[in-house]
């Protein structure tokens, strides 16, 4: 897994550190300098015994097709919380006319419960496919295991030689080491919790699938007698909205349409009132002998 692996490789940093560490101590002592690092150079070395317990990090993934994703994801997680598991993350997506809808969680089951919770998720729809893993992490329990070992001795022997110190920089030189190897005794710590996690709790990620395109079935909105007297307000204020969309879609049309329309009733009138002005000229000549 990626997060193992990480683990690893993050605890492989930590111990060059402390192979250093007694390069520094080595001023102020000489004589537990060269024991500490055999100690902890040699104690990575131990592998698993061979009646050891196998530490197993489970993994599955699974795509259900059901009627309502969401209403399945919630009966996921109860077969979770009831297997006293929990609900790690979810992820809900409403879909469109080109996809389905679904909904994605990620289960965190106790190990020894794994099987018989899958089992239970299988019965929920119809399984379009299913996958498990299973992972044995034991070595990296046991490597994880020596070196907070030989690093808590190393930290106990540094208390030692505070105690025992006289010298103010020697003193001051302890301190300073102790404070480093106790931040990576508390980082291996913390990888070591986060592997027995991972063993302990098996990680289910489940994705349910709509049956059709688009967003699941819904149940009519509209029932009985009140039902058809909301439905005939609901398409009264529909159909309003749609009228004063309308205004506002040819609002400017006859905002140009009325600026033309002036245009043209001023051009028309001062065609008439040339038109009046000319007239009683013309009759004056016609009678003019």
């Amino acid at each position: 897994m990626a997060t193992t692996a990480c683990a690893g490789g993050t605890s492989t940093h930590l111990l060059r550190g402390t192979d250093d560490a007694p390069a520094a101590a080595s001023t102020y002592t000489q004589a537990p300098a060269a024991p500490m690092r055999d100690s902890m150079q040699q104690a990575p070395q131990h592998g698993p015994p061979t009646d050891a317990k196998r530490d197993i990090v489970k993994t599955g993934t699974m795509t259900i097709i059901v009627s309502n994703p969401s209403d399945a994801a919630d009966k996921a997680a109860g077969l979770a919380e009831s297997a006293n598991g929990r609900v790690e993350s979810r992820s809900e997506d409403a879909g469109s006319r080109s996809g389905r809808a679904q909904t994605s969680i990620v289960l965190r089951i106790p190990a020894a419960k794994l099987d018989g919770v899958l089992r239970d998720l299988k019965e929920l729809g119809k399984v379009k496919s299913a996958d498990t893993k299973s992972d044995d992490v034991t070595s990296q329990r046991v490597d994880l295991d020596a070196r907070i070992a030989a690093l808590q001795t190393s930290v106990d022997r540094l208390l030692g030689i505070m105690r025992d110190s006289k010298d103010t920089d020697a003193l001051i030189k302890a301190e300073t080491e102790l404070s480093k190897r106790q931040a990576d005794l508390d980082s291996l710590r913390a990888q070591r919790n986060q592997l027995g996690e991972q063993v302990a709790y098996s990680s289910v990620t489940v994705t349910f699938l709509a049956e059709e395109v688009g967003l699941p079935p819904t149940p009519p909105k509209y029932q009985g007698f009140f039902g058809q007297i909301e439905r005939g307000w609901d398409g009264l204020v529909a159909a309003s909205n749609n009228v004063l969309l309308l205004f506002g879609l040819l609002l400017p049309w006859l905002g140009a349409l009325a600026v033309l329309g002036g245009i043209g009733y001023g051009v028309r009138r001062a065609v008439l009132q040339r038109r009046s002005d000319t007239a009683p000229l013309a009759t004056q000549k016609t009678d003019t002998p």
